[in-house]
């Protein structure tokens, strides 16, 4: 893969994009896992980028992040992806995941803040 130059097709994701990946769950009680990182390269549907996975802990709920960095090829057709594009001043270094009112949020304790609900409560996400 190369990366998308001026005069070539153009991707919506470009080289240093920041990204939140949100693996869709299929059945029910699947854990929630997300794959905060930076886009690497991206062509044909497929992004590869670099970042760090968070599972959460079936016994305090909380999000964990995996420690070791990974590389990932992602599918975005597959269907089983939500890729998110983050605000480029995101500080992915300091990504946490908190649990507020019942819904989980993700923020990096400065500017950017995503509420990751997905269901309603009281009419709201």
């Amino acid at each position: 893969m190369g990366i998308i130059s001026d005069d070539e097709e153009s991707n919506m994701l470009t080289e240093g994009d920041k990204i939140l990946v949100a693996h869709r769950r299929l059945f029910r009680g699947d854990a929630a896992h997300y794959f905060v990182a930076r886009v690497d390269d991206c062509e044909s549907g497929l992004v590869k980028a670099t970042g760090h996975s968070y599972v959460r802990n079936p016994i305090t709920g909380a999000m964990v992040e995996k420690s070791e960095s990974r590389t990932k090829i992602l599918a975005l057709a597959s269907g089983t992806l939500m890729v998110y594009l983050l605000p480029p001043a995101t500080a992915l270094e300091v990504i946490s995941f908190t649990w507020s009112d019942g819904r989980l949020s993700v923020s990096d304790g400065k500017e950017f803040s995503m509420n990751l609900g997905e269901v309603a409560h009281g009419g709201r996400v």
